[in-house]
């Protein structure tokens, strides 16, 4: 099966590759200087290198998991303002390959909706409709700014996924939904994978493209996903951007081989997914080490189905 694959963490790509500062982990700040802008052209053009290399489709996210009102309104940003960043950093997204000589295969501009709040506390949570209000004006944004779909990353619970799905429908444009799962596979509020895509599905029409998990590492999600084997909505999932390093884990986390290998793995529980990219700790090597697996895995499946010749 032929792979897409994404960028990677791109917040930690940025502090550690590229020195930058992030104030509250905020991507989005970089927009508003040249210098902030050559970083992150910096960050994305590694990837772009891979998708050519591997003639490979690849999705890259927005800078804009924080340009929401709450993270704005700490950093100085109001209603106007990240109307304007996310505009904007469609924009820049979409401009990257313009006028190369060998342009990726195929890049898909994915409006990153980042969640509200970082930790699962019950009183704090959103209701759906709640949720629908509250990103409604980043999802708009986004659409409006011409981006190809949007999609609700680290989402803690299906409340949340639901209202950007109900926005992303207001707003008429493609929608996935990414959940974040601990250690023990499960989403914050203790719900399974498929608990809480039936939620969102049940309540949405099924609105979604598919779903996603991000921000965990390929254990954590292999034991989620084996919990849950044989689930119907299981086949939901269409993909993966993961963690180098587990839950608890002060470590540098995997080596780019090693990642591939167990970020692909995943595909022995779900075969029908194939988006694979990266999340906190990884970067263009974790990238490039997956394509470079998948595309070996590709070749020996093809020649493991070469027709027999008789002489």
């Amino acid at each position: 099966m032929t792979i897409t694959v994404t960028d990677g963490g791109i917040e930690t790509a940025l502090t550690d590759r590229l020195g930058q500062e992030l104030p509250e982990f905020a991507a989005f700040v970089l927009l508003d200087s040249a210098a902030g802008r050559t970083a992150l052209h910096e960050y994305y053009a590694p990837f772009l290198a891979v998708a050519r290399e591997h003639d490979l489709s690849l999705v890259l996210d927005t800078p804009t998991w924080r340009a929401n009102a709450d993270w704005g309104r700490r950093l100085g940003y109001g209603a106007d303002d990240l109307a304007r960043v996310n505009a904007d950093a469609v924009a820049l997204v979409r401009e990257l390959d313009e006028g190369d000589p060998q342009p990726a295969p195929e890049i898909i501009v994915n409006g990153c909706v980042g969640p509200r709040f970082d930790d699962y506390v019950a009183g704090e949570r959103m209701s759906a409709a709640e949720a629908e209000e509250y990103h409604a004006p980043q999802v708009r944004a986004l659409a409006e700014a011409g981006a190809d779909r949007v999609t609700s990353v680290t989402t803690l619970d299906a409340a949340e996924g639901i209202g950007v799905v109900r926005a992303a429908a207001a707003s008429r444009i493609p929608v996935f939904v990414s959940f974040i799962v601990g250690a023990s596979g499960r989403l914050a509020n203790g719900s399974s994978i498929t608990e809480a895509i039936s939620e969102v599905d049940r309540a949405t029409d099924a609105a979604p493209e598919g779903y996603l998990i991000n921000c965990a590492h390929p254990s954590e999600v292999a034991t989620g996903i084996a919990r849950d084997a044989g689930a119907a909505e299981l086949d939901r999932i269409v993909g993966f951007r993961l963690n180098a390093a587990a839950s608890g884990d002060d470590g540098a986390g995997d080596e780019p081989r090693a990642f591939a290998e167990a970020e692909l793995a995943l595909r022995d529980l779900l075969p029908l997914a194939a988006v694979f990219g990266g999340c906190c700790g990884t970067d263009a090597p974790h990238i490039a080490a997956v394509a470079e697996r998948a595309q070996r895995d590709g070749a020996a499946d093809d020649a493991n189905e070469a027709p027999i010749r008789r002489s």
